[in-house]
């Protein structure tokens, strides 16, 4: 029951006054201090690997259950696997947090202070950043229009029904990797090794993943730099997970191109056909394994480290 009150704390309007006090006055790394328990950051990365992969077992089991008694349309199988893959992992940190560390759900960076705005002007940056990378493609010859979107409007209903997935997903990887693992190491050890090792962890998640490669894990490591950034510089990770909710959904839905490996099945508003060698198109990865992605993010990270210089 205290773990649902935490959850609906964030969409009760009459905290919005408090919870602008609270993050003005402490950030997600202030907060993890307050823990009652802090492991090892050896014990913490087995903690996080834990929540994920139990989580996603128990999802996977039961969407398999579920799909037995009742007929799933087409359109709605990629959007439900998204969320029966990701929903518990979610859960197993929010209760960790709750009644291991006994400290509140919103002390990972989820002040309800202006959450929907913080989301909103991340997954406007994550379409940006990803059109970029499109774009760079584009202009060099690298990829060829192959579905333009006057065709792929009538996929609209389909692209619209994966985007809460793919929040969920973008979402749950962020507040267990930013929100929770970057804080909680580096509340006992020092902020430096939180980053990095949430960071690296971010990109180890990825190697089994169809097509990954050396330049892959590489760059989504970056992703996870900036991402990492990102959460330090607005001290919340609402706008982590827009960002990353918004590269996936581009990248997978408008774009259509594969994601970190995984192709969408639901349709695309635009698509592609690929020329040259891996290391430019990003091969059965995506585009995440170019080297113009690689470009993309380090202008990203730089960006977001001036900005801290100056």
């Amino acid at each position: 029951m205290e773990l649902l009150e935490d959850v609906s704390y964030l969409l009760n309007e009459n905290n919005q006054r408090s919870d602008k006090m609270f993050s003005q006055k402490l950030n997600p790394f202030d907060e993890a201090r307050g823990a009652k328990v802090k492991l090892n950051w050896f014990i913490t990365v087995i903690i996080s690997f834990l929540m994920i992969f139990l989580g996603q077992l128990i999802g996977q089991v039961l969407l398999i259950i579920f799909s037995r008694y009742i007929t799933i349309k087409e359109i709605l199988i990629m959007p439900l696997s998204l969320i029966f893959t990701f929903i518990f992992p979610l859960l197993l940190c929010f209760i960790w947090v709750k009644f291991v560390e006994k400290r509140r759900i919103r002390t990972l960076g989820l002040s309800s202070d202006r959450f929907i705005f913080k989301f909103l002007t991340g997954f406007l940056i994550g379409l940006l950043m990803f059109s970029a990378v499109t774009l760079l493609m584009y202009i060099t010859g690298i990829i060829e229009i192959s579905q333009s979107i006057s065709v792929g409007v009538r996929y609209i209903p389909a692209v619209l029904a994966i985007l809460p997935g793919w929040i969920l997903q973008s979402s749950t990887e962020e507040i267990i990797t930013r929100g929770w693992l970057m804080h909680i190491i580096g509340a006992k050890h020092n902020k430096a090794l939180g980053f990095i090792i949430s960071s690296i962890l971010f990109g180890v998640l990825h190697i089994f993943n169809p097509g990954a490669n050396l330049l892959s894990i590489l760059n989504i490591v970056l992703v996870g730099f900036l991402f990492g950034l990102y959460v330090i510089d607005t001290k919340n990770v609402w706008g982590s997970c827009g960002l990353h909710a918004a590269w996936n959904f581009a990248q997978g839905n408008i774009y259509g191109f594969n994601v970190s490996g995984n192709s969408s099945s639901t349709g695309t508003l635009m698509s592609f056909t690929s020329k040259g060698t891996d290391i430019l198109t990003g091969g059965a990865f995506g585009p995440e394994a170019s080297i113009f992605a690689t470009v993309v993010l380090l202008i990203g990270i730089i960006v977001l480290v001036l900005k801290r210089r100056f």
